[in-house]
């Protein structure tokens, strides 16, 4: 027999809202229009339409995953750093534990910027170590 929304156990209730609020930390403010719907639409996007081209590795890895936590959201950003760094390690790429950093970094300005060059300019005074 199932439960009525009355009897509910407290584990029912509070599980989804502790999920809610642990969501709610990888939200950025101000948040644009998603690119594109699927993860990796999103992420390409992104890439091909908002960063610019020949950057200095690290900086490219802060900014690309900044403006991935912006467009797309933050859980894909960290995928797509992660993507890239496995991608290198299969491909002969120059695979980094500075390029996560790097990428950590850009998530940080995303969350704490509400614009692109708000963002940019946090990735620029805020070099990953």
């Amino acid at each position: 027999m199932a439960k009525s929304a009355a009897r509910m156990s407290s584990g029912q209730v509070v599980l989804p809202m502790l999920l809610a609020i642990a969501l709610s930390g990888c939200a950025t403010p101000n948040p644009p229009a998603r690119l594109e719907h699927s993860s990796y639409g999103c992420m390409k996007a992104v890439l091909r339409e908002k960063l610019p081209a020949n950057l200095a590795d690290k900086r490219a890895h802060c900014l690309a995953s900044g403006l991935i936590a912006r467009y797309c959201s933050v859980p894909e950003a960290y995928l797509a750093g992660i993507g890239k760094e496995a991608r290198d390690l299969f491909t002969g790429g120059d695979v980094e534990w500075a390029d996560w950093r790097a990428d950590r970094v850009g998530v940080g300005c995303a969350r704490r910027s509400g614009d692109d060059e708000t963002l940019t300019a946090c990735c620029d005074s805020h070099p990953p170590p």
